[in-house]
């Protein structure tokens, strides 16, 4: 799996290969999903098999809570349509904090994109609802820390979603959030053929404090009655 960059790649981040309480929060129990989904996937144009149809809300309905909260522990998990607090920049674990929903992951085909996109893999697309949980930005928060993995340990590659892609909006944060203004992302994991993604992680690894090692334990969000994760990190 590969090591978080410096800070000033945090941009180019998903363009490369790839205190608290286990706070987790859930308005009523589980984020109330919007209605607008996407759809499954077709085959490619070469041919290839289309995966199973899967639909997966866009965004997430959700209330910041009112008063601090802690920031979730590593090795949390997460239903697909709760939140977690993480940093809202990887790079700085000990600042502010926002409120991350993933609301699912859905396969795409490899004729989605083009090949400089995909390198020769297979994109899945990443839906996330990001909640600001101050009134002053600090940290812009972000989705960089965030990526699919097949087995909740190991991380795909992410990248960027090109301008136009239907299937995967990627939207900018607001420029001055205010606490409790949310907006909903995405992002492309790729991954090798073959391989399914069928959760998301949280492995920022910015600091050598073993507590705050996601890497070594992500946050995972998954489908309910996905099988526990049991394989090793890779680095």
């Amino acid at each position: 799996m590969t090591a978080m960059p410096s800070a000033a790649a945090a941009r180019s981040i998903r363009r490369m290969p790839t205190r608290w309480a286990g706070a987790v929060v859930a308005a009523a129990g589980a984020a109330a999903l919007v209605a607008g989904c996407t759809s499954g996937t077709t085959a490619d144009e070469s041919g290839t098999p289309a995966r199973p149809s899967v639909s997966v809300p866009v965004s997430a309905n959700v209330t910041a809570p009112a008063g601090p909260v802690d920031r979730t522990a590593p090795g949390a998990t997460l239903q697909f349509g709760q939140s977690a607090y993480l940093p809202a920049n990887a790079f700085r674990p000990g600042g502010q904090l926002a409120m991350v929903t993933v609301t699912g992951i859905e396969p795409g085909v490899s004729g989605d994109l083009p090949e400089s996109v995909t390198d020769g893999g297979v994109p899945f697309y990443v839906h996330v609802t990001v909640t600001s949980l101050v009134d002053r930005i600090v940290d812009v928060p972000s989705v960089v820390g965030l990526a699919g993995s097949p087995d909740g340990k190991t991380a795909t590659r992410s990248v960027d979603p090109p301008d136009g892609l239907r299937q995967c909006v990627q939207t900018d944060p607001p420029k001055n959030p205010t606490r409790g203004q949310s907006w909903a992302t995405c992002f492309i994991a790729v991954a090798d053929n073959g391989v399914e993604l069928n959760r998301v992680i949280y492995w920022a690894q910015t600091t050598t404090d073993p507590a705050d090692d996601y890497k070594a334990t992500p946050v995972v969000w998954s489908a309910p009655g996905t099988p526990a994760a049991s394989a090793a990190p890779t680095s």
